[in-house]
């Protein structure tokens, strides 16, 4: 019986030393597998890439799709920063990582690098949109969107094998801990050693739980934060402004504002400072941001939606003004100025402001906020505007003359109608200012003001003025001999282009003379471009043509510029004619400056000129030569001849008119 049991325990510790052995081996395995699976389970590498590649292609293509609505510059370098992210997105997509998920299937390979060609193809026209034609821009975003489809796939096949990945782990990690409890389980109550055992494996569980947590906690901070100004991003906007909205749909005391923000000046800080500089002058605004918005007791959230876009969200049940002084509060914290490595970086903030309305959808705050803004830069920058309902017919009238410009004036639907000049000393007619005019088949009469600003913002000023200038250099040979034109030239025209081989190839296709072609320049053109503006009239002048200095006066240091440049022509601007009658001081502002002008050697123009009286003070104050309403409004080329007769009488009228008052004075 002894020696049975010896040999029973001899057996049994034979088999206890097979199961320590055996469980110490299974529990090697099981932990190494185990924190290799945690480990795998850790990493969003291939998922993480494909996501980003997909918000960033659809950045770009949203960018895109704005700029080609509002050709704004803002939109335009929004589309130059997601050119350049995408570009380094295809970078990064030859990770070896990456790289092995494509050859995990035979068409994902063809597909990317499919996409990396067609993008190549393009990305130099992104980065230079702001110079393209309006039908290059489409077709832009048609190859854009076959980019962006292709990126699209392959990231959601990114993101599916990830998810895939991560159950396969999941489920590995079940039947290990099954195992592992199997074991804990059947040998907790006899031996100490599977306790310690277990109580090893129950550390190990928990640092590496920790560490799952801390990953996936990682990850959604990351998700829902922008990485350079940690602020919310546009998706952590989006769920907050969807729980607001759901709260004014079920509540009707419930109300939300939606401030939106655009610094003034961040693409120039970017171009003359430098990448560095403007990341670092956001994490300040970011900085500003965040803290004021503390400060409000209805504060939801502040956040950056992309570029030099911010966006603050506030419950409206302090009402309109309240939230009216907030907007503006911020907006000049964020205008204040900034010191960055020890230099001073000045930029403005302009800001759109919706609140909720009991008759309207609150899930348009953003539009509305949006559309406002815009509002607000196109009205001086700098500001703080709330959204009107009108505002959105001005953006839908906006976004027509935007979208049909390029047409109109290929179509020639713009033209140019002439307003006469006539000698005061004579009478006679002596040319003509050349106006663009645009009667849009269903807006009607498009002011030039209107046309001419949104021309500039998208570069078609240049087509435009070539086509108004070619047409009026065509009309004007049928003017009577010595005749001559004057046409306005835009800062834009200097900045894009080549100008003087414009005009050169205009004269020459045309046959105008150049010494009948006076060109019309703005004092803006003289504080953004002097140098170079200096240099390109010269050169005109090398060529016969006439240069006047437009809406003389109006600027802040207009005597500067007579010194800067041998002007032919000086045109007084209409704001000292209309008050001449009225205003002494107005008078003697204009005797002036037409007494200056002439010991220079400058003939003198005055604009605006509507009344006998007018003409006559300023004929009397030594003007040359005078155009407004009284000689004639501007009028298409089929009708200048009943002009110029129309003047002629207009000018003969007055002539007898002085003479009686004369003859009554003797």
């Amino acid at each position: 019986m002894t020696r049975l049991s010896k040999n029973i325990f001899n057996l049994l510790a034979v088999a206890l030393a097979i199961a320590f052995l055996a469980i110490y081996v299974i529990h090697s395995n099981v932990v190494s597998d185990t924190d290799n699976a945690l480990d795998r389970s850790s990493r969003y590498d291939v998922a993480w890439v494909g996501a980003a590649g997909r918000l960033e292609s659809l950045h770009l293509q949203n960018a895109l799709s704005n700029f080609i609505i509002s050709s704004d510059s803002a939109d335009a370098s929004q589309v130059v920063l997601f050119a350049d992210i995408l570009t380094s997105r295809f970078k990064v997509f030859e990770a070896p990582a990456f790289q092995s998920f494509l050859d995990r299937k035979e068409r994902r390979r063809p597909l990317l690098e499919k996409a990396r060609g067609r993008f190549a193809a393009i990305v130099t026209d992104l980065k230079s949109i702001e110079t393209l034609p309006t039908a290059v821009r489409e077709n832009l975003k048609l190859e854009l969107e076959k980019v962006n489809a292709a990126v699209d796939r392959i990231g959601a096949e990114a993101q599916m094998d990830s998810v895939n990945e991560v159950a396969e782990i999941r489920n590995e990690l079940k039947k290990k801990q099954y195992l592992q409890k199997w074991i804990a389980t059947g040998l907790f109550g006899s031996i100490a050693l599977l306790l310690g055992i277990a109580a090893v494996q129950n550390r190990y569980l928990r640092v590496a739980n920790r560490k799952a947590v801390r990953n996936a906690d990682e990850f959604s901070y990351l998700a829902h934060h922008d990485s350079l100004t940690g602020l919310p991003n546009r998706m952590a906007f989006n769920k907050a402004f969807s729980a607001s909205v759901a709260r004014c749909k079920t509540d009707a005391r419930a109300g939300v504002a939606v401030l939106a923000f655009d610094l003034d000046g961040f693409k120039a800080v970017n171009d003359r400072l430098g990448h560095a500089t403007g990341d670092a002058l956001l994490r300040q605004v970011a900085d500003r941001m965040s803290r004021t918005c503390a400060g409000f007791s209805n504060a939801i959230l502040s956040a950056r939606i992309g570029g030099d876009e911010f966006v603050a969200m506030l419950d409206a049940a302090l009402g309109e003004e309240a939230v009216l002084r907030q907007a503006e509060q911020l907006r000049a914290a964020l205008s204040a100025h900034y010191m960055i490595d020890g230099a001073a970086v000045i930029v403005g903030a302009s800001v759109g402001v919706a609140i909720s309305k009991p008759d309207r959808d609150p899930a348009s705050l953003l539009i509305d906020a949006d559309i406002a803004l815009s509002q607000a830069k196109s009205s001086g920058k700098d500001r703080a505007l709330l959204f009107d309902p009108a505002m959105h017919d001005l953006f839908l009238r906006r976004a027509l003359i935007q979208a049909e410009l390029a047409g109109a004036i290929d179509n020639d639907q713009i033209t140019p109608h002439y307003q006469i000049k006539v000698d005061v000393r004579t009478g006679r007619v002596t040319g003509a200012e050349v106006l663009a005019r645009w009667t849009h088949p269903t807006l009607g009469p498009v002011s030039p003001s209107e046309f001419t600003k949104i021309a500039e913002q998208s570069g078609l000023i240049v087509p435009l003025g070539r086509k108004i200038l070619e047409k009026a250099c065509h009309d004007a040979l049928q003017f009577p001999a010595g005749m001559g034109i004057a046409v306005n030239l835009s800062v834009v025209q200097f900045v894009r282009g080549d100008l003087v081989q414009t005009v050169r190839d205009v004269l020459a296709d045309t046959g105008f003379p150049a010494d009948r072609l006076t060109l019309e320049v703005t004092e803006s053109l003289m504080i953004n471009e002097p140098g170079r503006a200096v240099e390109i009239l010269s050169q005109f002048r090398e060529m016969g043509i006439a240069i006047a200095l437009d809406d003389f006066g109006t600027g802040y240091s207009a005597l500067s510029y007579l010194r800067q440049f041998e002007w032919d022509e000086l045109k007084i601007d209409r704001s000292f004619v209309v008050e001449i009658e009225e205003d002494s001081r107005a008078g003697s502002i204009v005797g002036s400056i037409v007494s200056m002008a002439h010991q220079l050697g400058i003939k003198v123009t005055a604009e605006g000129a509507e009344t006998c009286g007018q003409v006559t003070m300023l004929r009397k104050a030594g003007c040359d030569t005078i155009q407004g309403y009284h000689f004639g409004r501007p009028v298409p080329f089929s009708d200048f001849p009943a002009a110029m007769l129309q003047a002629v009488a207009a000018s003969a009228k007055l002539k007898v008119m002085e003479d009686a008052a004369d003859s009554a004075v003797a």
